[in-house]
């Protein structure tokens, strides 16, 4: 043991000590505020078209769906008066003449308008045909609202016919603010699914960024010890399953305290006075609290010697550092299939193929910290976690250890399946 610390402390110092660390330390942070930063201020700037026409044979009808759209707009969106962005600009026109839509198309093309709305009532019908037109092809939120307006524009204009006063039908058809919580533990709790979504969200792609990180750095420094002639001295007076585990261990200390490093400077951004203003409600509105840090650590912990124990196999067998990207989309493939299912992981977390997949060991730390993120996971379900997670890494270590202790020697080929299976059945 007192080998395998040397050791540990050796690969500690030496990454810690490393401009690399520092830099990416100080940079990880920026650029993931960077990333959530411009995509919060992409969806508040994305407004779609701004200046619509919406063309019908029926006048009043063409009306009141512009009005519907004129009172739909956010009231928070950075077009609003007084802004720098020019405003939203609807307008109503009647539908006359054979070529009014290719005049509508000519002024798409022309980039006098961004959209129009064309709604054709044919004789007897109860609805009219409505076309949105615009000059992007995918208009998600325009689209939205313009269903909307068309409804509300024909339920006041019926209600109108059924005679409802005016204040009557402001007071039906006016929105209604929707109050969301969530029942934890038979207590009803304040909670925004927003919030709460990016929180869980950045919690995770922090979870895949650093087990993939250490992973893969822990197999280039096993490939790279393989040419190194100081690693053949090293060898003479230390053996290779000393080695590994001192590296694993090194590696992943210089990993957690640049976690703790960015646990610790949240914390005391949470603190401040920006934060206030910047995070409204702190850090535990987007889920972030004291239990899902200490988990988020533990299954960073047990992650990590996953992965890692997997990647230094992988580096042992590779001839030359240059090879370990070929091979490490191998073992970044399950973290990336928990990543792509986050939506439903965060919108089904108690549902049985959730439950299954967060037991799954190399999916167990992402998933289990999703669900954790959505409801209170029963007990037994994160002990069993931790427990597979635990015997996992036990079988992974005994298969790597031994393929690092035969292949960190092999110079000049890549070994096949049968020789590999060969190290194996080695004592």
């Amino acid at each position: 043991m007192h080998k395998v610390w040397l050791t540990a402390k050796r690969e500690y110092l030496e990454r810690i000590r490393s401009r690399a660390f520092r830099i990416s330390t100080l940079i990880i942070p920026l650029v993931f505020g960077l990333i959530f930063g411009i995509g919060a201020l992409s969806g508040r700037m994305a407004n779609g078209p701004r200046h619509i026409v919406v063309a019908s044979n029926d006048p009043l009808l063409a009306e009141g769906v512009a009005a519907e759209l004129r009172a739909q707009r956010d009231p928070d969106s950075p077009n609003r008066a007084g802004s720098a962005s020019p405003p939203l600009r609807v307008e109503a026109r009647a539908l006359a003449g054979s070529n009014a839509v290719e005049e509508l198309n000519r002024a798409i093309a022309d980039k006098q308008i961004d959209a129009y709305l064309l709604l054709d009532i044919q004789p007897g019908a109860a609805r009219p045909e409505a076309t949105y037109a615009s000059s992007s092809s995918v208009d998600l939120a325009a689209n939205g609202r313009v269903q909307n307006a068309i409804a509300h524009a024909l339920v006041r204009e019926e209600l109108v016919k059924r005679g409802m006063t005016a204040a009557g039908i402001e007071a039906l058809l006016k929105h209604v603010d929707l109050k969301t919580v969530q029942i934890k533990d038979g207590r009803v709790v304040a909670s925004d699914a927003t919030k709460n979504f990016f929180g869980a969200y950045a919690m995770a792609f922090l979870l895949y960024f650093t087990l993939v990180f250490y992973g893969m750095n822990v197999a280039q420094s096993v490939a790279a010890d393989k040419s190194s002639r100081v690693f053949e001295v090293l060898l003479a007076s230390v053996g290779p399953r000393t080695i590994l585990a001192g590296k694993l261990l090194g590696v992943g200390s210089a990993g957690l305290t640049q976690l703790f490093i960015w646990i610790g400077c949240l914390l005391v951004f949470n603190a401040s006075s920006l934060a206030a203003s910047v995070l409204v409600g702190g850090l535990a509105a987007y889920g972030i609290t004291p239990l899902r840090v200490i988990f988020f650590v533990l299954y960073f912990l047990l992650g990590y010697f996953f992965y890692s124990a997997l990647s230094a196999g992988l580096g042992a067998m590779v001839s030359q550092e240059s090879e370990v990207q070929q091979f490490a989309m191998l073992i970044v493939l399950p973290l990336v299939l928990a990543i792509a299912s986050i939506v439903y992981i965060l919108g089904n977390p108690a549902a049985w193929p959730v439950v299954l997949l967060s037991l799954v060991p190399p999916l167990t730390p992402i998933v289990m910290c999703l669900r954790m993120s959505a409801m209170t996971v029963p007990w037994w379900q994160l002990a069993l976690s931790v427990l597979l997670m635990v015997a996992s890494i036990y079988g992974i270590l005994s298969v790597s250890s031994r393929i690092y202790r035969i292949g960190i020697l092999m110079y000049g080929k890549r070994p096949d399946l049968p020789e590999i299976m060969r190290w194996l059945r080695y004592s």
